[in-house]
């Protein structure tokens, strides 16, 4: 088995199933025209991973547990006719007025407000995190644009809302919608054809028939190299940090999406392990072009560091981390390769090959 078949393989039951994403797609959709209904006029989109195609199953206390998913709803009011607390308050309240979907309700959080559906499929079950926003002033755009960012992509910054405290509410500049462009252009420099093909063939019979053909399939049911190679990477780095009781001061999902695309913005069809491989190498050689006079910028945003909030303890963590993904992927020898892969990426994967389902030694990422 060559390196990226065990990749690959390792992953096969940490992504979200296309039965899954359907349903999660279904019920945001459900939700939207929920809200319409109440008077609320907004639009909804996925983001984060869940538009990128780069979810991968949380991992926290030594297992897995039930996906996250993002949806941003932009409420068609004007940012200086409003206010973060209206916002995020009228959204809440709508939700709340349904007993369809207030019984799902959880706590209010920081940015969103969390609906939970409990095993969707085979036990497994979602949360929907919405997070109402409204489009950002042309101000901070131009400001944005002025820092080197492409038009198209700056017009679609959000202001979300963010809890401060009691009833206290401040804007915040996002743009998720944007990142999803820059991110998805590069990844489908990294999907070919060919496995376009294997992967249509491979889903449920129902989501063929439903499109029919290749061409009709949406992009979100396809996974790129570039998107298996950012799913991976977030897999290790999650089960790295949970083990080395070290949660908090993990690096974000956007920070290493936005430096594993970089490095291959410029590249073709690489495989997994290459790409893996070049964000490695960059990060060591501080090569990677938005890492710039000790700053991560954003790419849709280069007014942003995303690291300015990070101390040196946090960032050498990040070192440690990489230098332990590195030996995972120096790994040469198949059985021990397919033993680790067992061990720190999916401890289902290669339970048949390697006779019993035991666990080898961790990685002990907090021993120095």
């Amino acid at each position: 088995m060559k390196k990226d078949d065990a990749i690959l393989h390792s992953l096969q039951d940490l992504d979200l199933s296309p039965t899954m994403e359907k349903n999660a797609r279904d019920k945001y959709q459900a939700l939207a025209k929920y809200l319409e209904s109440k008077g609320l006029d907004s639009d909804f989109y996925p983001q984060g991973s869940f538009l990128i195609g780069t979810t991968i199953k949380p991992y926290k206390d030594g297992k897995d547990n039930d996906y996250d998913l993002d949806i941003l709803s932009i409420l068609k009011r004007k940012k200086e006719e409003t206010q973060p607390y209206n916002v995020k308050i009228d959204v809440g309240d709508c939700i709340k007025e349904s007993g369809i979907y207030s019984e799902k309700l959880e706590k209010e959080d920081k940015n969103c407000w969390t609906l939970k559906y409990a095993e969707i499929s085979d036990g497994v079950g979602f949360s929907l995190d919405v997070v109402p926003s409204v489009d950002e002033s042309s101000n901070i755009k131009n400001e944005i644009i002025l820092s080197g960012v492409d038009y198209l992509k700056a017009e679609k910054t959000v202001a979300i809302t963010e809890k401060t405290g009691n009833l206290l509410y401040e804007w915040k500049t996002s743009n998720p919608l944007g990142f999803g462009d820059w991110f998805l252009e590069i990844s489908n420099k990294h999907l070919t054809n060919d496995m376009k093909n294997k992967q249509f063939a491979s889903l449920p019979i129902e989501i063929r028939m439903e499109f029919a053909s290749i061409e009709n399939i949406p992009v979100y049911y396809y996974r790129s190299n570039l998107q298996r190679a950012v799913q991976f990477v977030k897999r290790h780095r999650d089960i790295y940090y949970d083990r080395s009781k070290k949660v908090n001061d993990k690096p974000s999902s956007i920070l290493i999406t936005a430096l594993i695309a970089d490095c291959v913005k410029d590249q073709f069809f690489l495989s997994v392990s290459e790409i893996i491989n070049r964000f490695i190498d960059g990060w060591k050689q501080k090569t990677i072009s938005i890492m710039q006079n000790g700053k991560i910028l954003n790419p849709v945003d280069l007014r942003e560091d995303l690291i300015g909030s990070y101390n040196y303890s946090r960032l050498n963590a990040m070192d440690k981390w990489i230098a332990s993904l590195s030996e995972l992927l120096n790994i040469d020898d198949e059985m021990s390769l397919k033993r680790n892969l067992h061990n720190d990426i999916n401890e289902r994967a290669f339970i048949n090959e390697l006779g019993s389902p035991r666990l080898v030694s961790p990685t002990k990422p907090w021993k120095e």
